[in-house]
């Protein structure tokens, strides 16, 4: 089982190292390779739980509102909702969020 709120704590300082590293603001002496390497080790549970999350933040790629659904999402499983309703559920919402405004452009 993975623990939300751990990786929420990770991602949210990972996040927030990332752009002070972009911004020069900490870990200056660090290229690419070396801040990746630092950061992986200091976000170890990000890093070994969910490398996509680890890769989405250290590029500042990740949509927060996304995340925070399906964390959301996994807490019910994790606390016992059906996994097939829940599911179903986010593949509702997914289809809402991203699908339906493209056909609605189309038109």
């Amino acid at each position: 089982m993975v623990d939300t709120q751990q990786l929420k704590t990770e991602v949210s300082g990972l996040c927030r190292d990332t752009l002070n590293w972009f911004m020069k603001k900490d870990f200056r002496e660090l290229d690419k390779p070396l801040f990746t390497e630092t950061m992986s080790n200091k976000y170890n549970y990000l890093y070994t739980k969910s490398t996509t999350l680890f890769e989405r933040c250290m590029t500042g790629e990740l949509n927060t509102e996304q995340l925070e659904f399906m964390l959301k999402m996994l807490d019910k499983v994790n606390n016992g909702a059906d996994y097939q309703k829940t599911s179903t559920e986010v593949g509702q919402h997914m289809v809402d969020v991203y699908v339906k405004p493209m056909l609605d452009n189309k038109q």
